[in-house]
């Protein structure tokens, strides 16, 4: 076409430009990621020393409160290494 204006050598637009928030937010991203995904390993060993040793009176209510953290960290690392 002859009419049609050509692309070549021009930049993108400025709203193509990732503003400097977003690179500091996946800056954050990355090691929050790999903490929760080796949270959500690591802390399913924890349970069985709980639960056979007990914590006293409240066992009950740690072994919720690490349920708690283990889903945290499955929510947390569930993209981590993903493309």
């Amino acid at each position: 076409m002859t009419g049609s204006p050509s692309t070549v050598g021009r930049s993108p637009p400025a709203e193509a430009e990732s503003p400097p928030q977003a690179s500091y937010s996946l800056s954050l991203t990355q090691p929050i990621r790999w903490l929760g995904f080796w949270a959500a390993i690591v802390l399913p060993a924890v349970y069985l020393p709980v639960l056979s040793l007990g914590i006293g009176t409240h066992t009950g209510a740690v072994f919720l409160g690490l349920l708690g953290c283990q889903l945290l960290a499955l929510l947390a690392g569930h993209q981590y290494k993903r493309p």
